[in-house]
């Protein structure tokens, strides 16, 4: 019974985790989906056009006008002047003023257009990024989605070899008490039974890595309990890789791949950054206008009674060698404190006009902040053909690698085959004592790495087919 623990055990195991990742079964739309909406480089991305757009709906406010108010109120001691009166005083005054401040733009000889149309060009470039981040998720989930279905078919062909070698095990032991088998040949099909249980941990273990590198790009917690939908996976026979034409797939790659638009956005907004700088050379136009008040506690009210008042004490003049009185007659006037809102009234100003600005020297800053938009030019526009070029070895690798997969395929099939016809032809001389244990198992280890190997070609080559899907714009689906 020790001999058989491992087996067990291992299978134990498997059929536990099986049970329990049922729980939750996914399929590649929703993986990929849900990537889409958790994984944080997504997110981050998505911040990042949000953060452009605030920045677009900013230039474009500047069109509009300003308008700021403002308020303040305080003390004065000593020798100051009265805010009301402009008069020179020496005694404590409380004071309050409040003014309403306007102004537009009327010509900044076109930075706000090309400020506006630069931030747009902008919010694009960063779209197109999130778009590509998306993309390359996608393909990374279908990469590892196909790991996954990869391991448990390595696994499914690893449980079946290991029941294989148990009845073959246990076939020799009747063999063996029957004395048509040397006892020796036992130790032979152990050790092959040995390495078939060691095979199939290994599967188990390349299936966890498998869904662990999955729930990473999902951004699960690593103990969450998922399966995978396993579809009927075809190999396409529709596209064969030998027809595949770099000039063509590069051709609709650059229509569709979001990481080219994203460089042709960033060229056209430095394009705007240097009619930008080239704008400070103009005048700029603007018009403004105010309305303002204020209080003070000095203000005085002077209201004519109506009546005249006559000098108490009159004032001696000569006149003709004669003193002759003079009496001077004045209005009486009644001096009070006017109230606040009537004094706010009464202070009322308003003021507007036109305010002209001419640039004639500046440092220089002008200049240089022209040439450094020419040289963000030049390094958006290599920029670009780098991205251009990038993408066209990308297509050409991509072609190269579908075609060396399917012809890996092929030669895998066609060493598979050979290899169950040679184990077929090995088993029945085996049941006629006519080859031993030892020759069988060199058969069946050898059929075991064809399986392996073509387990291996076929998923990379489906792999390699979503790959120039992902290159054509093609939404990556296992249908």
């Amino acid at each position: 019974m020790k001999r058989f623990t491992p087996a067990l055990l291992s299978f134990v195991l498997f059929l536990t985790w099986t049970q329990t990742q049922a729980q939750e079964v996914w399929s590649l739309e929703r993986c990929i989906k849900y990537a889409i909406d958790n994984n944080i480089t997504v997110k981050q991305a998505q911040a990042s056009v949000s953060t452009t757009e605030l920045a677009e709906q900013q230039a474009k406010q500047s069109r509009y006008p300003n308008v700021s108010a403002s308020v303040n109120a305080g003390k004065q001691f000593g020798r100051t002047i009265d805010p009301t009166t402009n008069n020179f005083v020496n005694q404590s005054i409380g004071f309050n003023s409040m003014s309403l401040n306007a102004g537009v733009n009327i010509f900044s000889g076109g930075q706000i257009h090309h400020q506006v149309k630069q931030a747009q060009w902008d919010t694009k470039a960063a779209q197109a990024d999130a778009e590509n981040t998306t993309n390359t998720l996608a393909l990374n989930v279908a990469a590892a989605y196909l790991s996954i279905l990869q391991a448990e078919e390595q696994l499914n062909n690893a449980r079946n070899r290991v029941k294989q070698s148990q009845e073959q095990l246990a076939t020799t032991n009747k063999l063996i008490s029957a004395g048509n088998t040397p006892a020796g040949e036992r130790f032979t099909v152990e050790a092959q039974l040995a390495r078939d249980e060691q095979s199939e941990i290994t599967a188990l273990n390349s299936l966890e890595l498998g869904f662990l590198n999955l729930k990473q790009l999902l951004q699960l917690e690593p103990d969450y309990l998922m399966s995978i939908e396993r579809p009927v996976i075809e190999v396409v026979a529709d596209k064969d890789p030998e027809t595949f034409a770099l000039s063509e797939l590069y051709q609709q790659a650059l229509s569709t791949q979001p990481n080219v638009k994203a460089a042709d956005f960033r060229m056209l907004s430095a394009d705007e950054g240097v009619s930008l700088a080239k704008a400070a050379y103009y005048p700029t136009v603007s018009l403004f206008g105010s309305l303002s008040s204020n209080y003070s506690t000095q203000f005085r009210k002077f209201t004519p009674t109506g009546e005249v008042a006559k000098d108490e004490f009159p004032t001696i003049v000569e006149i003709n060698g004669m003193d002759v009185p003079v009496y001077f007659y004045s209005p009486e006037i009644i001096v009070e404190d006017l109230k606040y809102f009537p004094q706010l009234d009464q202070n009322f100003g308003q003021s507007f006009g036109v305010n002209l600005s001419i640039p004639i020297y500046s440092n220089g800053r002008n200049k240089l902040s022209v040439e450094r938009a020419r040289l963000n030019r030049v390094t958006s526009e290599m920029q670009n053909t780098q991205v251009r070029q990038q993408l066209k070895n990308d297509i050409q690798t991509a072609i190269a690698n579908a075609r060396s997969a399917k012809r890996q395929m092929a030669a895998a099939q066609k060493t598979l085959d050979a290899q169950t016809n040679a184990y077929g032809n090995t088993g029945k001389r085996h049941a006629i004592g006519g080859a031993n244990s030892l020759e069988l198992t060199t058969a069946k280890n050898n059929l075991d790495i064809a399986q392996n190997d073509l387990t291996t070609a076929k998923y990379d080559y489906l792999f390699r087919l979503k790959i120039i899907d992902f290159y054509l714009g093609i939404p990556i689906t296992l249908d």
